[in-house]
C-alpha cells in the first residue's frame, strides 16, 4: 500500500471493497469532516461509510503520549461497509486522509488499520518574507496539502511583510498579507485541523523595518550602510537594540498589530540570530544576559495576551546559564540543518538536560537553491526527527526558508515537506524504496518522480545560485573584485546532464504535472547560471539554454502562483548579466 505516513498496524483480510465510492450521512457529523469526505468520489450508491467518535473530550489537557493518541484512529475496510472509529474529529480526519490514500490505488483491499503519531506536534514552516510571498490559493493548496499528509500546524515566516504601520512604505516594493487574509488562511487551516501559529521575528531578522528612516537609531551597529548586495544584508546587522527602550515598544507594538487575526494560543517570536549583539561583548558587557533580559520582556507582552510563547533556541544554547531564567512553559524551536549527526544531537541533548519543552527543527535545504538538497534533506530531516523523538522532544517543525530571494518554486520543496510528515507521524521510517515508491505515486503522480528530483539535486552541486548572485554584485558594484567561477569541465557536465534530463522529462506526462514542469524550469535555470559563469571568466561555450526564454518562464510561473514580490530583483540581475555577457 502507498500510505504516507506509514500506518501502525495493517492487516488484510479476503476480498477488496466493491466500489471506490462511498455514501454517507450528513446528519450530526462535523462539518470538517464532511468537507474532507466530499474529496473522495460519493454516490447515493456508493459503499456504506460510517464514522463513530469515542471521546471527543479527549482532545484537550493530556499529556505528550496521550496527545499523540487522542489521534488515533481506527479503519475497517469490508466490500461493502467501511467503518471509522477514532478518538476524537482529528483522528476521523487523519483516517479519512488515509482512506483518500488507499482509493489511489486500482484495488483497494479488505483490511483494518490501526493507527496514531509518534509526534502530537506536526508542523511546517514556510519563509514568506526574503522574496516570494505566496497567493492566498498557493497557500491554501499548501495547507491541502499538509492535511493530506497529516501535518497539523503551519507558520509563515514574517519580518515585515504584513501591513504593519512601521513598515507601511516596502509595501508596493516587497508586497505584503492583509489582515483578512491571515484571517482566512487560519479559518482555512482550522477546517483542516491544522493549527496556524503566527511567527514573527522580534529580536533579530529586523533588517527592512531597521533602515526605515525613523527607526535606523534602533540599530545595535548605529554606523551601518546600506550595502548593494541586498540578499546577503539582510542575514547580517539586523538586531534591533535591546538596551534603547524605544526598541521594546516598537515590537510590543508590532505583535499587537499581528497577534489578533490567529486563533492559536501560542506566538513564535523568533528571537534567532541576533547576531550584532556581539558587539556588546567587545565592550565587556555580559551578551547572554542582555539577550535573555530583552527576550523576557517580549515574552512577557506576550504572555500577557493570553498567548503560550515558542521561540528558536539557537542564542539560548551559545548561553545555556540563562535558559534556566526563563519560564517552563515555553517551547523552544531546536534547529539545525547540517548532516553532523553529532552536532545535532549535541544542541538536542543538551536543551533536553535543561528540562524545557523543545521542539527540533529540520529544513528542506531548498534556501539558496533552485531545489531540495535531496541528500542533505534527507539526512538531516530522518537523524534529527529521531534523535528528538530518542530525547523526549514534544514535536516536529520542519522548515523552509527563503534565503537569497526565495528562488525555489513550493513544488520543489515539497518532497521534504512530506519526508518530515512521515517522519513525525512514523519516526522508525526510512526514505528507501518502499517510500519512494509511495512518494511517485501520491506526490509526483509519476514513477520518475524522485529519480528526476535527485538528478536535478545533483546537477545542482555543481553550479550554485548564490554564486551567480555574488558575481552579479561584485561585476556591478565592485569592478568585478572577488567573483568566482566554476571550471569549464563543470560548465559542459551541467550541460550534459540539462540536456539529457531535458529532453526526458519533456516526453513525459506526470498526473501531478506541475511538478514535472517545474523540475525542467530549474534545469534549464541551472544551465542559464552556468553558461553565465563560464561566458563571464572568459570562457567560449555553445548555449545549450536561451536565458531570456528561460527568465520569461521563470516569471510566468512565478506570477501563477506568488504576487510579484520581489521578483524584480532576480530579472534585473539576470537581465544585467546577460547584458554584460553579450557585449
Amino acid at each position: 500500500m502507498n500510505l504516507i505516513p506509514k500506518v501502525k498496524e495493517l492487516r488484510t483480510q479476503e476480498g477488496f471493497l466493491a466500489k471506490k465510492e462511498i455514501c454517507f450521512m450528513e446528519t450530526g457529523l462535523d462539518i470538517r469532516l464532511i468537507s474532507a469526505l466530499k474529496k473522495l468520489p460519493c454516490s447515493p450508491d456508493g459503499v456504506k461509510l460510517e464514522i463513530f467518535i469515542e471521546n471527543e473530550k479527549l482532545c484537550g489537557g493530556a499529556g505528550v503520549l496521550e496527545a499523540g493518541r487522542r489521534e488515533y484512529y481506527e479503519l475497517k475496510i469490508l466490500e461493502e461497509y467501511i467503518e471509522i472509529s477514532a478518538k476524537s474529529l482529528a483522528g476521523a480526519f487523519y483516517a479519512i486522509q488515509t482512506l483518500r490514500q488507499l482509493f489511489k490505488e486500482e484495488k483497494v483491499p479488505c483490511m483494518l488499520i490501526k493507527d496514531w503519531p509518534d509526534f502530537a506536534h506536526r508542523g511546517f514552516y514556510h519563509d514568506v518574507t526574503r522574496g516570494k510571498i505566496p497567493t492566498m490559493e498557493t497557500l491554501k493548496k499548501l495547507i491541502d496539502d499538509m492535511a493530506f499528509y497529516k501535518l497539523n500546524s503551519l507558520q509563515l515566516y514574517i519580518e515585515h511583510v504584513f501591513e504593519f504601520e512601521e513598515t507601511k512604505a516596502l509595501r508596493e516594493s516587497a508586497g505584503y498579507l492583509k489582515a483578512e487574509e491571515i484571517k482566512e488562511l487560519d479559518a482555512y487551516c482550522r477546517e483542516n485541523f491544522i493549527e496556524f501559529i503566527p511567527s514573527l521575528s522580534t529580536f533579530g531578522h529586523l533588517y527592512e523595518l531597521l533602515q526605515q528612516p525613523q527607526f535606523r537609531h534602533l540599530q545595535v551597529v548605529k554606523e551601518y550602510k546600506p550595502e548593494p548586495n541586498f540578499w546577503q544584508a539582510r542575514m547580517h546587522h539586523h538586531t534591533i537594540d535591546p538596551l534603547n527602550p524605544e526598541s521594546i515598544e516598537v515590537i510590543k507594538n508590532m505583535i499587537d498589530q499581528y497577534a489578533p487575526h490567529f486563533a492559536s494560543d501560542s506566538f513564535n517570536i523568533c528571537c534567532d540570530e541576533t547576531f550584532d549583539l556581539n558587539r556588546y561583548d567587545d565592550e565587556g558587557l555580559d551578551v547572554g544576559q542582555i539577550y535573555v533580559d530583552f527576550v523576557k520582556k517580549i515574552i512577557a507582552h506576550v504572555q500577557g495576551k493570553g498567548k503560550k510563547v515558542m521561540m528558536w533556541a539557537d542564542i539560548l544554547l551559545q548561553h545555556p546559564e540563562t535558559i534556566k531564567e526563563l519560564s517552563d512553559d515555553i517551547i523552544f524551536l531546536n534547529w539545525y540543518y547540517h548532516e553532523n549527526t553529532d552536532e545535532m544531537e549535541k544542541k538536542i541533548a543538551l536543551m533536553a538536560q535543561s528540562g524545557k519543552k523543545q521542539f527540533v527543527c529540520p529544513g528542506t535545504t531548498t534556501w539558496n537553491y533552485l531545489c531540495e538538497r535531496v541528500k542533505v534533506a534527507e539526512t538531516n530531516i530522518t537523524k534529527m526527527i529521531e534523535i528528538g523523538h530518542k530525547y523526549g522532544a514534544e514535536g516536529v517543525l520542519n522548515t523552509n526558508w527563503g534565503d537569497w530571494g526565495n528562488p525555489c518554486s513550493m513544488e520543489l520543496g515539497m518532497y521534504g515537506m512530506v519526508l518530515g510528515a512521515e517522519k513525525s507521524w512514523s519516526v522508525e521510517t526510512e526514505p528507501d524504496d518502499a517510500f519512494y515508491g509511495a512518494v511517485n505515486k501520491l506526490l509526483y503522480g509519476s514513477e520518475t518522480g524522485v529519480k528526476s528530483l535527485k538528478e536535478l539535486s545533483a546537477m545542482h552541486e555543481h553550479v550554485a545560485w548564490t554564486r551567480v548572485c555574488h558575481n552579479y554584485f561584485a561585476h556591478r558594484y565592485a569592478n568585478g573584485e572577488g567573483m568566482k567561477f566554476i571550471s569549464l569541465d563543470e560548465v559542459k557536465l551541467v550541460q550534459k546532464a540539462y540536456t539529457e534530463f531535458s529532453n526526458r522529462l519533456s516526453e513525459e506526462r506526470w498526473e501531478n504535472d506541475e511538478f514535472r514542469k517545474e523540475m525542467l524550469i530549474a534545469a534549464e535555470g541551472l544551465c542559464v547560471m552556468a553558461e553565465i559563469l563560464a561566458r563571464m571568466a572568459g570562457d567560449k561555450v555553445e548555449p545549450m539554454a536561451d536565458a531570456a526564454a528561460w527568465l520569461e518562464r521563470y516569471r510566468e510561473s512565478w506570477l501563477r502562483k506568488n504576487q510579484p514580490s520581489e521578483l524584480y530583483r532576480i530579472e534585473e540581475m539576470f537581465e544585467y548579466l546577460q547584458f554584460v555577457i553579450d557585449r
